[in-house]
C-alpha cells in the first residue's frame, strides 16, 4: 500500500498521506464522491478504511480542511490541532511539543512525531499525488475540484514558505 513516487517503500522516518476514492463508488465521479486516507509514522500507522462503522469521507472536501486547517496551526501558537473528515468519524489530531515538533495522532495513539517541515511536505506530496490522478476525472465547475485546487495550491505555497524557514 505504501510505496514512494520511485516504487520504493518509504523511510521510516518520513510521515507518508495517502488519498484515495473508495472502490465502491460509481461513476460518473464527483466531488461528493467517499474517499479514504492511510498515514503511516515513525510510530505506527492510521486509515479510515474497514472501520466499524463506516469511516469513509467525502475525500475531495476533507481534503482542503486538512491542508487549510494545517496552514493556520503549523505556524500559530495553539498547542493542538484536530481536523475532522467530512461525512465521517475519522479525525486526525495534531499536537506541538516543546521543541516545535509535531505529533499526529489518531483516537490518542501517536502515529508519527515529526518536524512541521516533514509533516506540511507529507501531506502536500499526498495530496497532490490524488489530485494528480484524480481531479482531470471531474467536470471543471465541480465545487469539491475547486475546493481541492485552491487548498493544492495555497498550501504548496505555504510548505515552500515553511521549508525555506527551516534552512535560514
Amino acid at each position: 500500500m505504501f510505496q514512494s513516487e520511485n516504487g520504493t517503500a518509504p523511510s521510516r522516518r518520513t510521515p507518508r498521506f495517502e488519498f484515495s476514492v473508495a472502490e465502491n463508488e460509481t461513476p460518473p465521479p464527483s466531488g461528493f464522491d467517499l474517499g479514504h486516507v492511510d498515514v503511516r509514522g515513525n510510530r505506527g500507522e492510521a486509515s479510515s478504511r474497514d472501520r466499524t462503522p463506516d469511516q469513509a469521507m467525502m475525500i475531495y472536501l476533507s481534503l482542503p480542511l486538512l491542508m487549510d486547517g494545517l496552514r493556520r496551526f503549523l505556524p500559530g501558537r495553539d498547542r493542538s490541532f484536530t481536523t475532522s473528515a467530512v461525512d465521517s468519524s475519522f479525525s486526525l489530531t495534531f499536537r506541538r511539543g516543546e521543541d516545535g515538533t509535531i505529533k499526529t495522532l489518531h483516537d490518542g495513539t501517536v502515529i508519527d512525531h515529526s518536524p512541521a517541515g516533514d509533516l506540511a511536505s507529507a501531506v502536500h506530496t499526498g495530496a497532490k499525488r490524488f489530485a494528480r490522478g484524480r481531479l482531470p476525472l471531474l467536470p471543471e465547475d465541480d465545487a469539491g475540484r475547486e475546493d481541492l485546487e485552491k487548498s493544492l495550491n495555497e498550501f504548496g505555497s505555504f510548505v515552500a514558505q515553511l521549508r525555506r524557514g527551516e534552512r535560514q
